[in-house]
């Protein structure tokens, strides 16, 4: 990966470098160009085929806290029993105001209206129990009594495992649809931290632009001082020939006075060019800095981009699954 990434970023720097026969503010604009949106081919990860898993459900003995009694057993994958239990709550009071008592892992009603099973209330009760990706649930339907089962009421019995499939089927459903929005968070996220790189080396492009325009105007000040010094040394060679010549004493003092004032003008031009030139080492460090930065967040666009590609690959696959959920 890390070579395919170097490769990338070579290439680009290569582009960057055929640019420079052309005039500089267009070869700046053209490696902004280059350096921020060519970070390299993107591999296209191929989408998942995600199987939805299946959801069945069968009849068992099992015992709850009415003793062993004929029920229902459905596994509804990927939720756990506190992500469903309000759902399961509010199923199981359906035309009824009757509440829902838990006992540790079991929920219990009696006198319930499920029509869709039986035009007569039923007691019923529903064991939770948290396995490693799914949660299983044991239905009990008592009606009059006795626990519906094939053996009691075979339509009942269809019934009730339809009753049961249907819920089961949301929940499944339901918490996919959580799951694709958890997925979509992270894409979101992904891509905002890839346009973040990208307006990060804009702005680094920008800084390099700006600092290469102050060495342009210090090196104008560079040849202005250089000019001044010039002109300075000959006036200060004038004023020494003129000091020479003067035998009165009072005017060879203020002679001399202008030539020590015109040595340290000359001086201060000299402090001005040093500085000047100071700069411009500083200038030009600062721009390599901000060009190692700049491949830098090439290489970590390039990863940022990989990572966007594999996960809406991923997230594809998980869309398509919830379609084929049934």
């Amino acid at each position: 990966m890390k070579s395919t990434i170097l490769t990338g970023i070579s290439f680009l720097f290569a582009l960057s470098a055929s640019a420079q026969n052309l005039n500089k503010a267009d070869s700046i604009k053209n490696a902004t160009l280059q350096l921020t949106n060519n970070t390299g081919p993107v591999v296209e990860f191929a989408i998942p085929v995600i199987t939805p898993k299946p959801v069945l459900v069968e009849a068992v003995q099992s015992s709850m806290s009415k003793g062993t009694n004929a029920g229902f057993q459905v596994e509804i994958p990927e939720v756990t029993p506190d992500q469903i239990e309000k759902n399961l709550e509010n199923d199981l009071r359906n035309k009824t105001k009757s509440k829902v008592a838990k006992n540790n892992n079991e929920y219990a009603i009696q006198g319930t209206l499920l029509t869709s099973i039986s035009d007569k209330p039923l007691n019923v009760y529903v064991i939770l129990t948290k396995l490693d990706s799914s949660t299983r649930a044991v239905y009990f339907f008592e009606q009059d009594s006795v626990f519906i089962s094939e053996s009691v009421d075979a339509n009942k019995s269809n019934l009730s495992k339809e009753y049961i499939r249907a819920f089961a089927l949301n929940q499944y459903k339901e918490q996919t649809q959580t799951r694709i929005k958890n997925e979509t968070n992270k894409l979101e996220a992904l891509e905002k931290d890839l346009k973040k790189l990208m307006s990060q080396n804009e702005s680094l492009h920008s800084d390099i632009k700006s600092l290469e325009s102050s060495i342009n105007n210090a090196n104008m000040d560079i040849k202005a001082n250089e000019g001044a010094q010039e002109l300075k040394t000959k006036e200060i060679y004038k004023q020494k020939e003129l000091v020479a010549t003067i035998k009165e004493k009072e005017t060879k003092k203020t002679a001399e006075k202008v030539l020590n004032d015109l040595n340290k003008e000359n001086k201060k031009l000299r402090s001005e060019h040093e500085s000047l030139n100071q700069k411009t080492v500083k200038y030009r460090a600062e721009i390599e800095s901000h060009k190692v930065k700049i491949r830098t967040n090439l290489e970590d666009q390039y990863l940022k981009n990989q990572a966007i590609s594999k996960q809406r690959a991923y997230l594809r696959g998980v869309q398509a699954m919830a379609e084929k959920i049934r």
